[in-house]
């Protein structure tokens, strides 16, 4: 589910008006098209080429879609890769370079009319009955969006701040630091969403939505950490702070039979099940390796302990291989990886055993049950706890997944009252870092 928008975005060289003159279409359908390549749909890479279904258009604009895409193609505002294979992946779309190198975006109302309410909620109820028949399938099997009224309360701490109306951005800065950082030339494909992000916020026209893992999208997420620093609410300042090392301090907590046997139970991972067994009979030994490992992710020094294993391994090197190992299939494909993961197996061998059961019908089940604990940690639990307490009520709090965001003169408490949520409910210190922005 989404909050959706007033308005979508084109590049402002695309000749709107003339272009739905000539093809006898309607523009707020043409925009909502051309939008897509702007602010991709959740799960997309940030490039030029995405991937657009029949059933996400359909859905989008309804059968009109197909009258758009050949219209845009014969205008040469997009190319069509036409490779595709029923079942396992869908026609490619990119813009031509002309629009995809604009320098400027324009906004259009996205919706018009007045608002069937008899058909909505047919629509809401029709919505929420395949959602429960979705939650019958494995979670990697799920396509269903959250229902309007579990979207609004499982995020309804967040949206609040939204809808203050209190988020600004200074838009001269933010489009200065663009130029200055020549973010057209070093991230071409990202360009146009910063841009949007940036008109977005300033528009008020917040797009709120949230994915299968549970994680929560708005339009500061799209904001590149440059950028941030031009955030402000109610005219202060806001500053993040962020969670280190955060899928290895999670890969941590997801040692726990408990927690384990819940997702197995509701589908959130699909598991080999003589894997499983193994695993939960070699937690109830206590493994020492377990609670070393769980001490130098809190002490921020995990990384640092692999370093000399090879002679090009520093840190960062580790951190990019680490990050790597717990997503990929389980291949060595470069020497880096394999040198690190046989290291992690000896010094880590119950966090290796971790990963290969998670990985071991699915290797997606790794990176999405991580960021199924990160959301439910940092964008749902602690959110809805600090909201609990009076004196939190009028400090704002604002998420990009596993970093926090308030106001400057509020940043010490945040960190101070994050880093006591953790200790008093999962036992665990919490590293924290504060964002700087250059």
């Amino acid at each position: 589910m989404a909050v959706k928008r007033k308005y979508g975005y084109y590049p402002d060289n695309f000749e709107l008006q003339s272009f739905c003159a000539k093809y006898k279409l309607p523009a707020n359908k043409v925009v909502s098209i051309l939008d897509l390549f702007i602010n991709k749909p959740i799960g997309q890479k940030d490039e030029q080429w995405i991937v657009l279904n029949s059933t996400l258009l359909r859905k989008l604009v309804g059968n009109i879609y197909k009258d758009i895409i050949v219209a845009l193609t014969d205008y040469k505002v997009i190319e069509v890769n036409r490779s595709y294979k029923v079942g396992e992946y869908s026609m490619s779309y990119k813009l031509l370079d002309k629009y995809q190198f604009a320098n400027e975006l324009s906004k259009y109302p996205l919706v018009g009319g007045h608002l069937n309410v008899s058909l909505a909620k047919t629509n809401s109820r029709k919505i929420f009955k395949r959602y429960l028949e979705d939650l019958k399938l494995s979670k990697i099997k799920r396509r269903t969006e959250l229902p309007e009224i579990i979207f609004n309360t499982k995020y309804r701490i967040l949206i609040h701040w939204f809808k203050t109306n209190k988020l600004v951005i200074d838009k001269d800065k933010a489009v200065k630091l663009l130029h200055e950082k020549n973010f057209k030339e070093n991230e071409p494909n990202k360009y146009l969403s910063y841009l949007a992000a940036i008109k977005m916020i300033e528009d008020k026209n917040y797009y709120l939505k949230s994915d299968r893992n549970g994680r929560f999208y708005s339009s500061i997420t799209n904001l590149p950490k440059a950028l941030r620093s031009c955030l402000s609410y109610d005219g202060e300042e806001l500053v993040g702070t962020d969670v280190s090392n955060t899928q290895p301090l999670l890969l941590g907590e997801l040692c726990d039979s408990v927690k384990l046997n819940q997702l197995k139970h509701s589908k959130n991972i699909i598991v080999n099940e003589l894997m499983f067994n193994k695993f939960i009979n070699h937690l109830n030994d206590y493994p020492s390796d377990l609670l070393e490992y769980k001490t130098l992710v809190q002490e921020g020094k995990l990384y640092e302990s692999f370093i000399g294993i090879a002679p090009n391994f520093d840190r960062d090197v580790v951190k990019a291989n680490m990050v790597k190992i717990i997503n990929d299939r389980g291949y060595n494909d470069i020497k880096e990886k394999k040198i690190l993961r046989e290291a992690l197996k000896q010094k880590f061998p119950t966090i290796s055993m971790l990963l290969d059961l998670l990985k071991s019908v699915d290797h997606h089940y790794s990176s999405s049950t991580l960021m199924s604990l990160e959301s439910w940690n940092f964008v749902q639990y602690f959110p809805e706890i600090f909201s609990y307490k009076e004196a939190n009520q009028n400090i704002p709090l604002f998420t990009i997944h596993d970093c926090f965001f308030t106001t400057k003169s509020k940043i010490d408490y945040l960190e101070s009252e994050i880093e006591a949520f953790f200790q008093n409910n999962l036992m665990i210190h919490i590293p924290l870092k504060r964002e700087v922005y250059d």
